[in-house]
């Protein structure tokens, strides 16, 4: 195999991509959450920990969740801006915007936004037929449980 062979028969590998429900939900009378509404996705590539949040009232935003290194059940919300400071040794400034907590029994985390009144949950499966790029096939479409 020559040189220009090799180059050609390397394929870049695309991590695989995983798409969370964001919803709006209730507790019932038994304390289980109902989902009302989906407001949102969460995004997380293969073998990364930072999570990409969209909430579709702010489509051009993105929000970034880090799971807590000291509790494996907290997590911190963030936002991101560019370092305007082009002498500094960091592109971006992160200012955490929120917190949250895993509910292992609800199957969710409880996103508390330090603007928003209600919580937005996190389902913490991801959706079964997320595709590699993260886009969802419409031939096995979820409908929303309520």
């Amino acid at each position: 195999m020559n040189q220009t062979e090799k180059f050609h028969t390397v394929k870049p590998s695309v991590p695989k991509l995983y798409r969370f429900q964001l919803y709006l939900g209730e507790k019932n009378e038994n304390g289980k959450i109902q989902k009302s509404k989906i407001v949102g996705m969460s995004y997380l590539a293969e073998g990364h920990g930072t999570y990409t949040l969209r909430l579709w009232t702010f489509l051009n935003t993105n929000f970034y969740m880090v799971m807590s290194k000291t509790n494996a059940s907290d997590c911190l919300l963030m936002s991101k801006e560019a370092n305007k400071n082009e002498y500094s040794k960091t592109k971006h400034h992160w200012n955490v915007i929120g917190n949250g907590k895993v509910n292992a029994t609800q199957n969710c985390i409880e996103l508390n936004f330090d603007l928003f009144e209600k919580p937005i949950y996190m389902s913490i499966f991801p959706e079964s037929n997320t595709t590699p790029s993260g886009t969802r096939s419409n031939e096995h479409d979820l409908s929303l449980v309520s």
